[in-house]
């Protein structure tokens, strides 16, 4: 007997073109009398905790398929386990010899686990729900295989992280594996917080633009951080002959970004374009301008027409070739709004959505590939949205190894206002705390970010704010 893990990217709630490709698997000629496949929890059905918000005819029409696999099957050598959603209720469904089974299984932290003496393997089974940046505890089992699918919806992303337990010692681990593993096979796979992270990027970005069709990407370099590792990204997932790559220079784009863009590009193999903005920017602001009022900040609709102008420029190439857009934008500007709504908040992906400025730089230091493509003036140089001569990024906001020790302890240790303000003292604290609530309308409205945390800033209800500040204000 084989034991046969499958960590495919099967597609979410498509339980027809699941039934197919898992039939086609059971029929491999390879597979002898009681060979055993075990697939991920959203192989056939979708996400398996879904079921609440899962409707009712979806769950007939699950329980339609099953029939359909199971009477597919049944003349295979093989056994199947998998979990799904039926309609009366979440099930470990075992098909065999054209026979439906359910087995006894319980939740666990980020997935649900079924015995070994329940499913007549050597192993206990974990199958995990938990996507990258969720919570997962494994069984505490001798012998125990982990199984992971993956995916890409609604923000979360799956690695298809399986693992092998042999006698109490991890003797594999596996990341978007891409084909079937045995026990025995024994590939290794660790990964750090900062790998784990933009290999989930990649993931989502391979995933999410098969899922809707795009080909290519379109993407702003100003010659700083951010964009520097969409453009990294991009290049890894869909090659660079694939990325369309932009400079969009007004009058206070330095040479020293238009040197790192370029020497970036070069490094990447991509064509980096020239798309001036001043233009544009010059007609908006004297159209804008014109019903201004003479008391109001015209400093500042100056700088985010600017902004505003890039995000149109790459919008309307985007609906002449077709690639999707990504946005560059991260965690800890999106989180005080140091960004511009229908500016650099453009884009139909945000990758950098749920990582924040410091965990950026430690990314780049840690990942070979960043490391080894980024120019090293783009790690040292201070940040800056250039939308004004000589603007640094902390003109406005406090350096970002103070603002994301804060922006953690809020939002991923859920600390109250009065501990916020006892460690980092009552100025700073009700600083950033200000500035968060007050983009909360820009975090509503943020493109789609990859999730990598237990805590992204869009989806946040407005009464996990409620308490920050001290009651007088």
């Amino acid at each position: 007997m084989t034991i046969y893990v499958h960590a495919y990217p099967f597609i979410p709630d498509d339980p027809e073109r699941n039934t197919r490709a898992i039939t086609a698997l059971c029929r491999d000629r390879d597979l002898v009398a009681g060979d055993v496949i075990l697939l991920p929890f959203q192989a056939m059905t979708g996400m398996v905790e879904d079921y609440w918000t899962t409707r009712e005819e979806n769950r007939q029409r699950n329980a339609h398929w099953l029939k359909k696999l199971s009477a597919a099957i049944a003349r295979t050598p093989v056994r199947v386990i998998v979990p799904v959603v039926l309609p009366e209720g979440l099930g470990v469904i075992e098909l065999f010899s054209g026979a439906v089974k359910s087995l006894n299984f319980e939740w666990i932290k980020g997935g649900v686990a079924v015995k070994a003496s329940d499913c007549a393997l050597d192993y206990d089974l974990n199958f995990r729900s938990a996507a990258v940046g969720e919570t997962f505890e494994p069984t505490d089992s001798s012998n125990l295989l982990v199984i992971d699918g993956q995916c890409f919806t609604d923000g979360r992303v799956w690695l298809g992280q399986c693992k092998v337990v042999k006698s109490g010692r991890t003797r594999a681990n596996y990341m978007a594996y891409p084909h079937a593993f045995t026990p025995e096979d024994g590939k290794v796979v660790w990964l750090d917080a900062n790998h784990e992270r933009f290999a989930a990027m990649q993931q989502a970005l391979r995933l999410y633009m098969k899922q809707c069709g795009f080909e290519k990407i379109s993407l702003g370099l100003s010659g700083g951080l951010d964009s520097a590792v969409v453009a990294c990204l991009a290049a890894s997932v869909v090659g660079a002959q694939n990325v369309n790559a932009y400079i969009m220079p007004s009058r206070f784009t330095s040479e020293e970004s238009f040197k790192d863009a370029r020497d970036l590009a070069k490094n990447l193999g991509l064509k980096l374009r020239e798309m001036p903005i001043m233009p544009s920017v010059e007609v908006l602001a004297e159209t804008a301008g014109k019903w201004v009022p003479y008391w109001a900040d015209q400093g500042l609709m100056r700088e985010n027409i600017q902004a505003r102008a890039r995000g149109t420029l790459l919008m309307s190439v985007s609906n002449a070739d077709g690639s999707l857009v990504l946005n560059t934008g991260n965690k800890s500007e999106l989180a005080v709004g140091y960004c511009t709504l229908y500016g650099d908040m453009v884009g139909g992906l945000a990758p950098l959505s749920d990582v924040y400025k410091s965990d950026l730089y430690e990314m780049c230091r840690a990942v070979d590939y960043l490391r080894q493509m980024i120019p090293a003036n783009i790690l040292k140089k201070a940040p800056t949205a250039e939308l004004r001569e000589n603007q640094k990024d902390e003109d406005s906001l406090p350096p970002y190894e103070v603002l994301d020790g804060v922006l953690k302890d809020m939002l991923e240790g859920h600390a109250d206002g009065k501990k916020l303000r006892k460690k980092y003292g009552s100025d700073l604290a009700v600083r950033v705390t200000k500035l968060v609530m007050r983009a909360r309308f820009k975090h509503i409205q943020a493109p789609l970010g990859v999730k990598l945390s237990p805590c992204p800033l869009k989806g946040l209800p407005e009464a996990f704010f409620t308490g920050l500040l001290p009651k007088q204000l």
